[in-house]
């Protein structure tokens, strides 16, 4: 079973499964009492926040995914992958899982526009180099990385 919330317009969590509250180790009426941001390792920078948004905004509120770390309430972190899709009422279907990597790494977010943008931008710069060079295998190195980005995002 997946880990799965359902999240408030106001960033409120409203229900989650049986793993996302393992993961998060609350129970379903902690995680409902809490307030939005309450598993953010550090203060949000607003700034960076609120541009984010904006963007997201004015790109049609696409679907998000990534890589990020959450401090649960017992003070121990976990590196989690997510994948946030904006349902038609408003609310958020989020999808958990834990991964490998630094708890002190930053968070990764994307949208599925911009991975597919710079696959294709990648993919142009294929076309222009020689074939087996070093630059070249980068490049391949580059395209398949975003396609695993793209395939996760919508995987979940």
């Amino acid at each position: 079973m997946a880990a799965t919330l359902t999240i408030r317009a106001d960033g409120t969590v409203e229900d989650a499964s049986p793993d996302a509250l393992h993961l998060l180790g609350v129970s379903l009426a902690q995680l409902r009492a809490l307030p939005a941001g309450a598993f953010q390792p550090e203060p949000p920078d607003t700034e960076a926040d609120e541009a984010f948004r904006e963007q997201w905004v004015a790109g049609g509120r696409p679907d998000i995914g990534g890589d990020a770390t959450l401090k649960r309430l017992d003070g121990t972190k976990v590196r989690v992958r997510f994948a946030i899709q904006t349902l038609p009422d408003g609310r958020y279907f989020a999808v958990l899982a834990p991964t490998r990597g630094s708890t002190k790494a930053p968070a990764n977010i994307f949208t599925g526009g911009r991975i597919l943008s710079e696959w294709r931008a990648a993919e142009r710069r294929l076309t222009e180099v020689s074939p087996g060079t070093e630059e070249a295998v980068a490049i391949e190195a580059e395209i398949e990385r975003l396609r695993t980005h793209y395939q996760e995002l919508f995987r979940r």
